[in-house]
């Protein structure tokens, strides 16, 4: 009985061990791809907006491809993979509206807000753990994920309406029509939670765990944009009905 507690304890210790080492291995493997990312958002941001608009066209097909992919293993779920394909391209359309009407700004604060949140809850996430957000729909997710996401993100919109309060016509857009910039981000906040559950929803029902495996650490490009394409839909939305320059 003894002998048998010990080498439980040991394969338990093993384990534990293992698991430990396949975080860290995670957390730097994404950690390194992400920063693949930091020219390629450089380049929607500061690129023309004819140069960006062949950017959004290059990144559909690349979500769109992703989508044909998954649909030649699941044929029967034609309808979701319409409704995924749809939902990409009005993500795809409102962010060329965005970096139109708002500019470099409008289109810096969208993705910095929102690739804040994603940050923070991983990181909030892994660190800290406790009760899942929505078991059913992504069992990783965590309310301390949650909170974590929507600290970091203001703390970075903070740094940055400091930094870019007195640049463009962005932040007098929301002056101009009575809007609380604080509270809009938050929505935009809740915006990039939702599409990042949205397609974690949309990934159960049509039974993978990834859209690609493109990027490492990540998934596809659809894992890595699906916040962003929401959040975009919403600035949009309020520019369209603001009637935005």
């Amino acid at each position: 009985m003894v002998c048998n507690n010990i080498v439980y304890k040991k394969e338990s210790s093993m384990v534990q061990s293992v698991s430990v080492k396949n975080s860290k291995k995670e957390f730097m493997t994404r950690v390194m791809s992400s920063l693949i990312f930091i020219p390629i958002i450089a380049l929607f941001i500061f690129a023309s907006y004819s140069s960006s608009l062949i950017l959004c066209c290059i990144v559909y097909m690349m979500m769109l491809y992703e989508i044909v992919a998954v649909r030649t293993q699941f044929p029967e779920h034609k309808k979701l993979y319409i409704l995924g394909a749809a939902v990409c391209l009005l993500g795809v359309i409102s962010f060329a509206y965005c970096r139109k009407h708002f500019g470099i700004i409008g289109c810096g604060f969208l993705i910095c807000t929102t690739c804040f949140t994603d940050i923070g809850a991983y990181l909030f996430g892994k660190t800290f753990g406790g009760p899942k957000l929505c078991p059913k729909i992504s069992p990783n997710k965590t309310w301390a994920g949650f909170f974590g996401g929507i600290f970091l993100s203001n703390f970075s919109f903070y740094c940055f309406y400091l930094a870019f309060l007195k640049s463009g016509s962005f932040f007098s857009f929301f002056s101009e029509h009575d809007l609380n910039i604080f509270a809009f981000t938050q929505l935009i906040i809740l915006a990039a939670v939702i599409g990042d559950l949205a397609e974690s929803y949309y990934k159960r029902k049509i039974g993978v765990k990834d859209m690609g495996d493109i990027i490492p650490g990540h998934g596809g490009v659809l894992d890595r944009l699906d916040s962003l394409l929401f959040t975009s839909i919403v600035l949009a939305a309020a520019g369209m009905l603001l009637e935005v320059s």
